[in-house]
């Protein structure tokens, strides 16, 4: 998928015709970034939600996973593991304060 990306000027310029495709319907979302390359992307909040939504079950099967084999998981790694359900940080990042909280680093 293509992502259509316009620089911070034309965003600032563009952002109430964008909110109004989003209130509209349209659910494509929408890049911003220095010199056309993308560096943030603007969604409607029901896409954000969905999103939301899918990595939250994706932690709830890992803990039903990680339950089912006889371990429960630790509060801190519950938290890490919902800030990156919430899109705080990335996949490789969530792993990586795990292993550090565990000291596997």
């Amino acid at each position: 998928m293509r992502l259509e990306t316009l620089s911070v000027r034309e965003a600032r310029e563009q952002l109430p015709a964008v909110l109004d495709r989003f209130r509209n319907g349209d659910r494509t979302p929408v890049g911003v970034g220095s010199h056309r390359k993308t560096e943030a992307v603007m969604l409607p909040v029901e896409v954000y939600d969905e999103f939301v939504a899918q990595r939250s079950a994706a932690v709830a099967d890992a803990v039903g996973s990680t339950r089912a084999e006889g371990v429960e998981p630790s509060s801190q790694v519950a938290s890490i593991m919902q800030r990156w359900a919430r899109g705080e940080f990335s996949e490789a990042r969530m792993l990586e304060l795990v292993r550090e909280l565990h000291g596997l680093d």
